[in-house]
């Protein structure tokens, strides 16, 4: 009999979210599904109305993918002032709990309900959770009677800790300062209580999984894809005349936003007084506060949502990764090399690839802004040195990355729990 794998989630995976982590979700669902038979266990905090089956591209209504359950969060079917008493609830757990509320997590009953029920009508044989925290809220840091693997993906103390890092001192950042050290200890216990209980999890940084350095805990890298789902083939060279950067990426999220923010302040203004003709194009989802914002800086255009990247990666001279912190690797800075395109931003974008310092040796990797302006402006007006680091892009991808490791890797480790369970060694 084949195993029966549940994987429990909070977020819809791609097409219907084409976020790095719906990707990251796909690969994982069709790689589980080479392994046995897989359930799909949402945890819905996005509302009544948001119906996966009815999602656009959605693989649960042709049979391509079975969603065992819906689990409504936060908003409890109670409508909007549910759903406030709810935050606000978290919020008090946050300032004066302790545990994970610390963290501003509290196990969904229905959730934790609903899986066990799955688990004594022997329907379960292994659970895979999809990020640290919804794996908590689910309840399955409780749930002892079948293998937990878990996708932690954005180690959540070192996600917290990089946050606190890029927050400058000032006085007016103090509140949040005291705000993120009060949510790293939460983070920091939610991250102990996944080492204890999970019988294997994979994080997509070489940094955390280094510094974690237990046997079961192991890097399972992020892949980008193509909207087909199709991995991504290198592009001929740029155009020697392109003065051209492109960066992408869900800018309503701060992770993003807050390393824009930062380039178009400090860097973008000295590349185009040395470079004119330089161009900045940005896509992707921008909240209508920063594009009124970005789009009036020179040479800026916001583009907004696009649908085919690949026109916008062939055009483009350059890609700006300008994250200044967040966690586990950064699949934009991944998707600029498999492209053959050389990435350009901050250290912290470039932590925890494969072989770093190739992986630096290629890319422009610069703190300072003045001298990434430098570096910047330097390969736009050199298009053969340009050249020669897109060949190394490319070169490099390809060395490191491939979706046959990535499903030869998670087929083995659920072969490797499965084997320890019966012999009796897990759960």
């Amino acid at each position: 009999m084949p195993v029966r794998i549940l994987f429990v989630t909070a977020f819809p995976s791609f097409p219907i979210d084409r976020s790095g982590g719906g990707i990251r979700s796909r690969l994982l669902l069709d790689a589980l599904g080479q392994c046995g038979e897989v359930g799909f266990f949402y945890l819905n905090y996005r509302g009544p109305a948001h119906d996966l089956r009815q999602a656009v591209g959605s693989p649960f209504n042709d049979g391509t993918l079975e969603l065992v359950s819906s689990v409504p969060l936060s908003w409890r079917g109670g409508g909007r002032f549910a759903a406030l008493a709810d935050k606000a609830a978290r919020a008090l757990g946050l300032v004066f709990g302790s545990g994970m509320a610390a963290a501003g997590l509290r196990v969904s009953l229905d959730a934790s309900r609903a899986i066990g029920d799955l688990i004594d009508r022997k329907q379960v044989d292994l659970i895979v959770g999809r990020l640290s925290r919804p794996t908590a809220v689910a309840g399955l840091l409780d749930e002892r009677r079948v293998p937990l693997i878990v996708d932690a993906d954005d180690w959540e103390p070192s996600r917290t800790a990089s946050q606190i890092r890029s927050t400058p001192i000032p006085i007016h950042n103090l509140p949040l300062r005291a705000y993120l050290h009060r949510y790293l200890q939460g983070s920091e216990y939610l991250g102990a209580r996944v080492l204890e209980r999970a019988d294997h999890i994979w994080l997509a940084s070489e940094v955390d999984t280094s510094r974690i350095a237990q046997p079961n805990v192991t890097t399972l890298p992020n892949l980008p894809l193509v909207k087909t789902g199709e991995t991504i083939g290198p592009l001929r060279h740029s155009d020697a005349a392109s003065k051209v950067l492109f960066a992408v990426g869900q800018w309503a999220k701060a992770q993003n936003s807050d390393g824009m923010k930062w380039f178009l302040r400090r860097v973008w203004p000295q590349i185009v007084e040395q470079v004119p003709q330089a161009e900045l194009r940005i896509g992707g989802d921008v909240p209508e506060s920063l594009a009124s914002d970005w789009g009036a800086q020179p040479k800026v255009r916001v583009l907004g949502f696009v649908d085919e990247l690949r026109a916008e990666y062939e055009g483009a001279a350059l890609m700006v990764t300008p994250m200044t912190w967040g966690g586990g690797t950064k699949i934009k800075v991944l998707e600029a090399f498999a492209y053959g395109r050389v990435p350009v931003g901050p250290d912290h974008a470039f932590d925890g690839l494969a072989d770093a310092s190739a992986a630096k040796a290629v890319a422009v990797v610069e703190n300072d802004a003045t001298r990434l302006a430098t570096a910047v402006v330097g390969l736009l007006t050199d298009p053969e040195q340009r050249f020669s680091r897109e060949s190394a892009a490319a070169e490099y991808y390809q060395r490191n990355y491939s979706l046959v490791a990535f499903n030869e890797h998670v087929r083995n480790t659920v072969e490797s729990v499965m084997q320890r369970k019966r012999r009796g060694l897990v759960t």
